[in-house]
């Protein structure tokens, strides 16, 4: 009964211990405490907490003898110094000390010598860890409480002999078998809880990080959504947002497609966050559909836990309608003709390859060029030129009723697909747009262009087709374009001589004295009528001058000088593409040339000039000198002559001006 007696005595104060022992757990629970972040104050009073448990241990101990105490002291040192740092253990140990020093008896050195080395080892077991192979936490945790209480049986070595021996065999069992399950457990209620707290700090920062990267953002809408599709964070601008466009505020832990009222775009923004939660990442680029004009492009991120499962979706939705706009524009600009605003080269291709479709027969293709563009942009520049482009695709567009049929796809090229037209639809609507063009006019001249057609009924190739109707049109072109050109040359001709009068007289007067020397040269009359057209035509060029330019009172500065020297060369372009002018269009290109070849454009010399430019060369210059001109009084015919002598072999062909002079010197009259 005694022993019975004994035991439960025994037992008690352990159990007394134990309870007191767990409140280490406790106190981490009620501190979460992470060592790092603590100040030195609260490190302080920490350790003072614990010391006073230790103490408190200390109090209720199990006693073999007076002066013998023990206590699982070593246990909650031990911990203490495994999980809460040098300065709280410090603090712990110093106050158990302090106690067990004052309490005294045979059994204070060994009672000293285990609060120092079981807090130490506590404090050295992350070095000691770090040789050791990596063990699951309670076995960890097992060897660490069995290593701290064989240290605490040899301090018992401390209490003198032959009692030491007898308090070892006392001991050694609850030592080596409870006190290690004891270290175990505190150990692993402090180690989960240390867990928890690291844990609920993780998710907390993560929330933080969320939120600020939710945050992060004024320009895109970011919104994270459970499983259930409640809200679970949003960012001010997405806040803003469905305030602004749907007058709602939204709420955390919401449902988000309750706020989304319209069915379509509800069924849209569902089916997408529906393929997140299964672990895709989904992106679209989507037109709202409570918006006329509104695009946004919409990422649907999945958020998962550390196991890998989906635990939610995270939006991102930003509004790119600027952007969408604008690669429509350049899509649009990549298919038309800055110009006229017709479809271009590359839109006809395709829509040719498209409409090669037996759905689409019979389907007629017609091209269109322009008669005159070029002798249109040399005679007035090319505004004119674009004028005239313009004018006639606004006529296409009005007669084939739709744009979308008619392509500019080269300078004076146009092609128009008409899908289910036969050819004698066609041929009226060709009829239709020449009468509606060539009503029009431009600069007092013509407008003229050429069609060809060509229809596929069925199994031909379109490419072949379209060679028809090309073929189609220059053959139409061979007996327009001449004509045409004529009148075009008579028109800029008939022009220049009603903006300056005076031009015409000079050129009649020209062309007499032209006609007498070709005469004295016993030329043929052929090369006779071609001086005669030289000499009305020589300053056609003249057209493309401004007339500030050419009616300038006082002398022309060097820039002007250079516009009326271009002269020459614009009228050999507007000549040299009619076949009936071209042989006469080098004769007008040098008829500013000087015998010593200081002359312009090519600065040609001697007898490398052409004959009939030499003497135009020479009668222009003498009815210009004797001609009454805004910045000059005239010359008389007899001083005109002299400058004529004076000029022999440098400006005039020495032999032909001997000519002039002869015929004329003497004839004023005749001139």
């Amino acid at each position: 009964m005694e022993f019975i007696k004994e035991a439960l005595v025994i037992f008690s104060d352990l159990l007394n211990n134990a309870i007191l022992l767990f409140g280490l757990g406790f106190i981490y629970a009620a501190t979460n405490y992470e060592e790092r972040k603590q100040t030195q104050i609260k490190k302080i009073l920490l350790g003072a907490l614990i010391g006073v448990i230790t103490i408190m241990i200390m109090m209720n101990p199990w006693k073999l003898a007076e002066g013998l105490i023990f206590d699982t002291r070593s246990v909650l040192l031990g911990v203490t110094g495994l999980f809460f740092g040098g300065i709280t253990t410090a603090v712990a140990a110093l106050l158990a000390l302090v106690y067990r020093i004052t309490l005294g008896g045979v059994g204070v050195y060994s009672g000293v010598l285990t609060i120092i080395l079981t807090s130490s080892i506590g404090l050295s077991w992350h070095i000691i860890r770090k040789k050791m192979p990596q063990l699951k936490p309670y076995i960890e945790y097992l060897l660490f409480g069995f290593i701290i209480h064989i240290v605490t049986l040899l301090c018992f070595f401390a209490i003198p002999w032959p009692t030491s021996l007898n308090v070892i065999k006392n001991t050694v069992l609850p030592y080596l078998t409870l006190f290690p399950l004891l270290t175990m457990s505190l150990a692993l209620i402090v180690h989960n809880q240390r867990d928890r707290a690291l844990g609920q700090l993780k998710i907390k920062n993560q929330q933080l990080l969320l939120q600020a990267s939710i945050d992060a953002t004024n320009a895109m809408e970011v919104f994270a959504l459970d499983t259930q599709l409640c809200y679970l964070s949003f960012n001010e601008f997405h806040y803003l947002s469905m305030n602004k466009y749907y007058n709602i505020k939204i709420e955390k832990g919401k449902k988000f497609l309750d706020y989304i009222e319209h069915p379509r775009m509800r069924k849209r923004i569902e089916e997408c966050l529906q393929i997140a939660l299964t672990g895709k990442f989904h992106s679209s680029v989507s037109f709202v559909e409570t918006s006329g004009e509104k695009y946004v492009e919409e990422q649907y991120s999945p958020i998962f836990n550390d196991e890998g499962e989906v635990i939610g979706v995270t939006v991102f939705s930003q509004d790119i309608t600027d952007r969408k706009k604008y690669e429509q524009s350049i899509l649009y600009l990549s298919y038309r003709d800055p110009l006229t605003n017709l479809h271009n080269r590359r839109y006809y291709s395709e829509e040719l390859k498209r409409l090669d479709d037996p759905k689409y027969y019979p389907l007629s293709i017609i091209t269109a060029d322009i008669n005159g563009l070029k002798i249109m942009n040399d005679a007035f520049g090319h505004d004119a030129g674009d004028q005239l482009l313009c004018i006639v695709s606004d006529q296409l567009i009005k007669v084939f009723k739709n744009e979308s049929r008619v392509a500019r796809i080269g300078g004076d090229e146009f092609v128009l697909l008409l899908p289910n037209t036969s050819k004698e639809k066609a041929l009226n609507l060709i009829e239709e747009a020449k009468q509606a063009i060539e009503s029009a006019k431009i600069n007092e001249m013509n407008i003229s262009v050429s069609f060809g057609l060509s229809t596929k009924y069925s199994t031909e190739d379109v490419e072949d087709i379209l060679k028809l109707a090309e073929d189609d049109m220059y053959s139409k072109k061979l007996f327009e374009v001449t004509s045409h050109r004529n009148e075009t040359i008579k028109t800029i001709l008939n022009t220049l001589h009603e903006k300056n009068p005076r031009e015409e007289k000079h050129s009649e007067r020209v062309s007499k004295i032209c006609l007498r020397m070709g005469t004295a040269l016993k030329m043929k009359s052929e090369d006779i009528k071609l001086l005669e057209a030289i000499s009305n035509l020589h300053d056609i060029g003249k057209i493309a001058i401004d007339d500030a330019i050419l009616n300038k009172p006082g002398k022309l500065d060097d820039k002007e000088w250079e516009q009326i020297k271009k002269h020459p060369e614009i009228g050999y372009r507007i000549l040299a593409t009619t076949p009936e002018y071209a042989e006469i269009a080098q004769d007008i290109l040098s008829h500013h040339e000087r015998y010593d070849g200081r002359g312009y454009p090519r600065g040609l010399k001697g007898e490398s000039i052409p004959l009939r430019a030499r003497i135009i060369s020479i009668a222009d210059s003498y009815d210009a000198m004797i001609s009454e001109r805004p910045y000059r009084k005239p010359l008389t015919h007899q001083e005109a002559i002299e400058e004529i002598k004076r000029n022999l072999g440098t400006q005039f062909d020495p032999s032909l001006g001997t000519l002039f002079i002869d015929l004329f010197s003497s004839q004023v009259e005749t001139i």
